[in-house]
């Protein structure tokens, strides 16, 4: 069982090395250029989508601080509980 198990990386590589030597042409061939002549330009408005990217990070990282603010509040509110709770189980002296 353990000589299986230990013979499995390497077929895997084994495998994975002829699939890629086997591709090599194909990738070689999809790589070539090839100019294009009148092809027509889409222009996107890039400022916009830029400016709404970066107005989902801020607002989603606006939404986590707040999430972690809140949990940070009830630990302490249960930190608060918990030391009121020890402290009349067992006062100190």
């Amino acid at each position: 069982m353990r000589t299986k198990i230990r013979a499995f990386p390497a077929s895997f590589v084994a495998l994975l090395v002829g699939a890629l030597c086997s591709l090599a042409p194909a990738l070689a061939a999809a790589q070539e250029f090839e100019k294009v002549s009148g092809a027509v330009r889409e222009e996107l408005p890039a400022g916009r989508f830029v400016a709404a990217a970066y107005g989902f990070i801020w607002i989603a990282l606006l939404v986590y601080v707040v999430a972690i603010a809140r949990g940070l509040g009830r630990v302490r509110e249960e930190l608060r509980a918990l030391k009121k709770k020890l402290d009349r189980a067992d006062p100190r002296p």
